[in-house]
């Protein structure tokens, strides 16, 4: 048995590929993650749990860590997600054959430049981290600020990360298999949804996530060791969304105006320029035109 097709047919074909290359299968502590099961073949760091089903990979990553089960560059994969989440606590449609993980990250370093930088920035860093893996892949990305991952204008994949009891969990969706139609979308969403395209990637959610932990485990301790927060600010500013153009900018009071993006602050906030003057945006939406 396996983790996807045990006792009923595959949620989706992409799963078939990956129940081969990365068993042998063996199941997790049933107490702790009913129906899951730990990935055997494949992967070289951490913990994979995946999961036939679950109401969110966060949840069961966060549930995980507090019982000592799931260390950093663990995950979590579920086949079916029935309460996926996104930003704010937005429902985030968790179609079959996508990749729904969640990856729980390392401490940040107690000494060096990152010591006090990384709380700021970690959401930059991780969608770094991930674009760097997925261009690997074949796929030339943007990072709609801060969390959206954006391929020809269009979101196919967003990543939310929440602190639990002093651990950093990455939750990241992608839409590896299918994506909502438009009708299915918020009317203020920012932009049309779109399944993503890996030219040189063609197995499932398993294996995805294979990358994503192994390359990426990678890319975090390089750039950590040997990139200064300032030089990654300069370099994150080339995969910025709309950098560089005017764009519509949404607050929280609902007022919303044009500005030029002009980059990034060192603390990892999105620079506007409008009527002769610089301003800071930390929390907010903004819009292409």
């Amino acid at each position: 048995m396996d983790p996807v097709t045990a006792d009923e047919p595959p949620v989706h074909p992409l799963w078939q590929g990956d129940l081969r290359e990365y068993g042998p299968w063996t199941p997790a502590d049933r107490d702790a993650v009913p129906a899951g099961w730990l990935m055997g073949g494949g992967l070289a760091n951490g913990t994979v749990v995946v999961a036939r089903s679950c109401t969110s990979t966060m949840e069961l990553a966060a549930r995980l860590v507090a019982d000592g089960r799931l260390g950093p560059w663990g995950a979590v994969v579920c086949a079916r997600q029935t309460r996926g989440r996104g930003q704010l606590r937005r429902p985030w449609a968790s179609l079959a054959g996508n990749l729904h993980a969640s990856i729980v990250l390392p401490p940040a370093p107690a000494t060096g430049t990152w010591a006090k930088a990384l709380s700021d920035l970690l959401p930059l860093v991780v969608g770094h981290v991930f674009s760097e893996v997925l261009s690997g892949l074949g796929a030339e990305l943007r990072i709609k600020w801060p969390n959206d991952i954006l391929q020809d204008g269009r979101k196919v994949g967003g990543m939310l990360i929440e602190e639990r009891n002093g651990t950093s969990i990455v939750g990241v969706g992608l839409n590896l298999a299918d994506c909502p139609d438009d009708s299915q979308m918020r009317e203020d969403r920012s932009v049309p949804a779109a399944k993503i395209r890996l030219p040189f990637f063609s197995s499932g959610p398993a294996a995805l996530i294979d990358q994503l932990v192994n390359h990426g485990e990678s890319v975090y301790a390089v750039m950590l060791d040997e990139i200064p927060p300032p030089r990654f600010i300069s370099m994150f500013e080339s995969k910025l969304a709309w950098f560089g153009r005017t764009i519509l900018v949404k607050e929280g009071d609902d007022s919303s105006y044009e500005a030029l993006l002009a980059g990034l602050s060192l603390d990892g906030g999105l620079v506007l320029r409008r009527d002769g003057g610089e301003s800071v945006l930390y929390s907010g939406s903004i819009f292409p035109l």
